[in-house]
Formats: structure tokens, sequence, C-alpha cells
């Protein structure tokens, strides 16, 4: 073998490692971004999926059955309020698309909106109604093990209920 073959055979050895050092960087660090158009649709797929097993599967309904639950729920708390006539995100009108257009209702507050305007990113980061801000579903605070409950003010001083 000759210099140059030497050589030659060297600078093989060193991109073949070069590279295999790219593939696994690239791997590890997840080259599966949001900027890939392969993984896109796992990303989306997995995210709905978040959304709806946080939220439970009655969270995903037809226009037509959220403004039935909507009048349920407010004449039975005796409201006069009609349900909204447009998404608070997009701003078209409900049922445009037909009586099988889906909307996502927040459970602790009865909002809907179009399941296209990329409501379940929002309730994904933000865990909040973004009409009215109320959470999704308040989880009870768990009990600390060796935590006695605290005693009930004296004076009845009102007590802080965490909103400013």
């Amino acid at each position: 073998m000759g210099l140059d073959a030497t050589t030659a055979a060297e600078v093989a050895a060193v991109v073949t490692l070069a590279v295999l050092i790219v593939a696994i960087v690239a791997a590890s660090a997840g080259a599966c971004g949001a900027s890939s158009g392969a993984c896109d649709d796992r990303e989306a797929a997995a995210a709905v999926h978040d959304v709806e097993r946080a939220l439970g599967a009655d969270a995903l309904l037809t226009y037509d059955q959220a403004k039935a639950a909507f009048l349920t729920k407010a004449s039975a708390e005796a409201s006069s309020s009609a349900p909204p006539s447009c998404c608070a995100i997009c701003l078209s009108e409900y049922g445009s698309g037909g009586g099988d257009e889906r909307v996502r209702v927040v459970p602790a507050c009865g909002h809907f909106f179009h399941a296209e305007c990329g409501i379940d990113w929002w309730l994904r980061t933000r865990g909040t109604c973004p009409y009215c801000r109320a959470e999704l579903r308040p989880l009870p605070r768990p009990a600390m093990p060796g935590c006695p409950p605290m005693p009930p003010r004296a004076g009845g001083a009102p007590r802080w209920d965490g909103r400013l």
C-alpha cells in the first residue's frame, strides 16, 4: 500500500466516523422536530390524543350537541344566556359547515370552540378556557403525609381563595 492509498483510507475512515457521530447526535437530539414535515402528523396526533385524554371523550361534540348541552345547563342555572353564535378564536359562525361541525367543549365552564381552530394547542399549553380563563378540570390538592390540616381562622377573617 502506497502513501496515497494509506491517506485515502484514513480520510475515508474519518469521514465515516464523522457521519456516524452526526447521525447519533441528530437521533438523540430529536431531529424529528416541529420543522420536519415527516413527524408533524405524528406529533399532531399525539397532541390531540393528549387533550382528549385530559378532557375525556365527552369534550369533542357536534355543534348541535354542544348547543343543546349549553341550553340545558343555562336552563338548570336559571340563566337566560344564549349559546355563542361564533367561535371566539376564528370569529366564524357555528353551524355554517352543517350540523355535524365538530367543537371542543371545556367541561368546567361549558364554552366551546371549533376543533380545528387550534384550541387543543391552547388547552395543552395554558390549561384554561381562552374565553373565561376557567381551569379545565380543577384537580384536588393531595394531602401531604404528616401535615395536619390548618385550624380554622379566629375572628371570622376572610380566607384568601387564590384569586387576585
